[in-house]
């Protein structure tokens, strides 16, 4: 048994996932109906995920917020930065909402075995201005308390600025912060460690009492997520950003940031993908400046891949526990997609923390989490291009608009 804890804790957390999804719906097919017994692991797995959510949001946003300011004040630079970084992201949730809608990712199965009778059919659609109103808290306690992220998310950015406003004043709530910061994080890496008997559960459940009918959803989300990462690489990164927008040849573009691409898809990760990052914009033109700020603030700030990611993963939710998304619905979850894609993205497992804030904005099923992270790898390596081309296609833009582009030729 030793021997066996051993060579399992030595496997990759996204090998122990895929053999739980497999296992899983070994159980489940089976089984059948008696793979019920298996339900509480994911049961247990969509509380622990829900749990860590709102203090490890917290903690995050309020120093992301402070950081801003380390070193670079907010200039032309930083707010061209934020302003493209918001924008695009927003544009990639729209296209996910609108190519997983038209595939209808979620139809193929009616979804029986997971109770779904808190969530609503639909729900009810209040005015644009109600909502926007509705994410200023009252009282930041009780949004705590009742997990409104969006809320959550407003008071922390603008608890972080206040900070960076007070100096060494609010030195000590900053370190108190950074170090709730850490220790969510530490707690996130623990429930991470306990996703792949929580698969186990969730597709043992799912499958035994649905059969293979399930497995049709999982395809076509997987085929939705790389339809709009390219689609979105291709023509609204290389093409309207850099192309149209800053003036440089796409196919310079591409062919430049190949090797950070490849790099980005193996490894799926942003962060580590930075110096590769780096080097390729500043092989394009970019300047040392705007490339220094651009590619490492991008790095955990900018998400358009995972933005894609997100709304298609919603709209999966939805149409599986058949539950209409109302207009309003989707315009929450842009609103909270866009937001959440601030300050989360540096941290483990920050896909599926993401998907737990935009489904608690809308009201959907946690339950889902667990049935897409048997996938998570895949939609990951799909969704990590468009995260780090975002940057550098970011990068060209500031770099362009500054004039200190430096490429002496320019495309048209």
């Amino acid at each position: 048994m030793g021997f066996f804890c051993e060579s399992w804790n030595r496997l990759s957390l996204f090998t122990r996932i895929m053999i739980g999804f497999a296992v899983g719906i070994i159980l489940g097919l089976g089984m059948g109906p008696k793979a019920a017994i298996f339900a509480p692991l994911g049961t247990i797995l969509t509380k622990l995920l829900t749990m860590v959510v709102a203090p490890l949001v917290f903690t995050l946003l309020v120093c992301a917020a402070a950081d801003v300011g380390d070193g670079k004040r907010l200039g032309r630079i930083g707010i061209k930065t934020v302003i493209i970084f918001l924008l695009s992201t927003a544009v990639a949730i729209v296209l996910g909402l609108v190519v997983s809608n038209v595939m209808n990712i979620g139809s193929g199965v009616s979804l029986v075995g997971i109770s779904t009778a808190d969530q609503p059919k639909t729900v009810e659609n209040v005015s644009f201005i109600n909502t926007l109103l509705n994410i200023i808290p009252k009282n930041i306690f009780e949004a705590l308390a009742k997990m409104n992220l969006l809320q959550i998310i407003f008071f922390s950015l603008f608890l972080g600025f206040a900070l960076l406003k007070s100096g060494d004043k609010g030195k000590a709530v900053l370190d108190f912060c950074r170090s709730g910061q850490e220790a969510m994080k530490e707690i996130t890496n623990i429930v991470l460690e306990f996703t792949p008997y929580g698969v186990l559960g969730l597709m043992a459940n799912v499958v035994g009492k649905n059969g293979t009918a399930i497995l049709i959803p999982y395809l076509k989300t997987i085929a939705a997520l790389y339809i709009c990462s390219l689609f979105y690489l291709i023509v609204v990164q290389a093409g309207l950003m850099v192309g149209i927008m800053s003036h440089v040849s796409p196919l310079k573009f591409l062919k430049t940031m190949k090797e950070a691409m490849t790099f980005v898809f193996a490894t799926c990760s942003s962060v580590a993908t930075i110096p590769l990052n780096l080097e390729g914009v500043k092989k394009l033109g970019v300047d040392e400046e705007t490339a220094n700020f651009v590619i490492p603030f991008g790095a955990v700030m900018n998400m358009n891949g995972t933005a894609i990611y997100e709304a298609v993963a919603v709209v999966f939710t939805a149409q599986i526990f058949g539950v209409n998304l109302t207009f309003m619905q989707q315009i929450m979850i842009m609103l909270s997609g866009t937001l959440a894609s601030i300050g989360t993205a540096g941290i483990p497992g920050s896909g599926l923390v993401m998907l737990t804030i935009v489904l608690s904005s809308v009201n959907l099923p946690m339950e889902a989490i667990g049935l897409l992270a048997g996938i998570d790898r895949i939609l990951n390596m799909g969704r990590v291009v468009p995260n780090i081309m975002g940057d550098a296609a970011t990068a060209v833009m500031v770099s362009r608009s500054e004039g200190t582009f430096r490429d002496g030729k320019s495309f048209s």
